[in-house]
């Protein structure tokens, strides 16, 4: 028997009702959208999605839904479109390189100047380190929901206050939160970047990033090319969503987002929350009683997703994980999980660390399964 614990890098199979309807339509006619009377079928899907996910994250109007091949995608089309020579950028120390990334590419070439506001060992940041780092040219502030190394969920809410106080611009990804943790867009964030082969449950090289009013008339189209309208210019459409998802659309990958997203609605985030939290919960109380492990982040479900770093005393963290799979059949991840800041911020750079994740066909058997494999080396 195989027990996934790598929820944080996919979720490992599409649920049956997905799997269902994916597969009648791919019996059927599948075109690209506004190119043909046919692929009239491929934009109703696109809506249909953007329906779904707008609900999930309290946005009004569904076209201010955008699909993308994902989170990656979707970070890096915002950071280039929102930012303009001279800018000061602040970002957290425990950010995915999805953010990273792109940041110290523009930082590099000169285009900007960034600083990246320190965070606790377990991830937390205190609002007020935000406060202090605010200059006069800030413009941006990306984010992090919840650390996809530590787990811990950080305080966007306040932080999106200050800044839009101070009239800064927000980005938030949401990689390791959509689907788990509710949350809605509210008043004060600007850019959404959502992956939607994590918790939100559609298919690899899906994902987008929902805009606000503000944002998506500062922003610029950092991908250029056909769209099916306006088709006579030369410049990219200013209408959403036209604006920013120029060429053929991942319609396959964007129907399993419409239909898992509905799922996800009529289960209810709060009770998929509820059910993470408790094993979690359950997880921490078990690794606390084998004196070997040490655990990284808040150790409270109530401030972390069902994401959770160990160190194994005396053991590499890739021969954990292959220890783990090779006799239990336990499925982790090792290393750096693409995230070196979030491994500096904790004191585990560079060895990294063992993560286990979790999420909905997670069963407390498997928890119980997987402690007692640990408690055995």
């Amino acid at each position: 028997m195989t027990i996934y614990a790598n929820y944080a890098a996919t979720t490992p199979a599409l649920s049956p009702v997905v799997v269902k309807e994916l597969c009648e339509y791919l019996g059927g006619t599948h075109l690209n959208a506004g190119r043909n009377f046919e692929g009239l079928e491929a934009g109703a899907i696109a809506l249909r999605a953007r329906r779904a996910i707008a609900k999930l994250f309290g946005v009004a109007d569904p076209l201010k839904v955008l699909f993308t091949s994902g989170a990656t995608a979707s970070l890096n089309m915002a950071i280039n479109g929102m930012v303009r020579q001279g800018d000061h950028v602040l970002s957290t120390g425990v950010e995915h390189n999805a953010t990273a990334r792109p940041l110290e590419a523009l930082r590099k070439s000169g285009v900007i100047e960034i600083d990246w506001l320190r965070c606790d060992p377990d991830g937390s940041l205190d609002v007020q380190t935000l406060r202090r780092a605010i200059r006069k040219n800030t413009r941006l502030l990306v984010m992090s929901h919840a650390s996809n190394v530590l787990g811990t969920i950080l305080p966007i809410t306040a932080c999106f206050r200050i800044a839009r106080e101070c009239g800064i611009l927000t980005i938030l990804d949401t990689a390791q939160t959509g689907g788990v943790l509710p949350f809605t867009m509210g008043d004060c964030c600007d850019v959404i970047a959502f992956a939607g082969h994590k918790g939100l449950g559609g298919l690899a090289g899906s994902g987008g990033f929902v805009i606000g009013a503000e944002a998506s008339g500062e922003m610029r189209s950092w991908i250029l090319g056909g769209t099916g309208s306006v088709s006579h210019s030369l410049d990219m459409p200013e209408f959403m969503p036209d604006k920013f998802e120029p060429g053929t659309q991942n319609t396959i990958g964007i129907l399993s987002l419409a239909i898992s997203v509905e799922e996800i609605l009529r289960t209810g985030v709060e009770r998929i929350r509820e059910h993470e939290c408790a094993l979690t919960a359950r997880f921490i109380a078990g690794l606390r009683e084998i004196k070997k492990i040490k655990i990284h982040g808040t150790l409270d479900p109530d401030r972390s997703v069902s994401v959770v770093s160990i160190a194994v005393q005396g053991c590499d963290a890739g021969e954990v994980s292959r220890y783990l799979f090779e006799n239990h059949g336990i499925i982790t991840r090792s290393g750096l999980h693409c995230s070196p800041l979030a491994h500096k911020t904790a004191g585990t750079y560079p060895d990294g660390t063992v993560r286990f994740s979790f999420g909905s066909r997670t069963t407390e058997e498997d928890i119980d399964t997987v402690l007692e494999a640990l408690s055995t080396m």
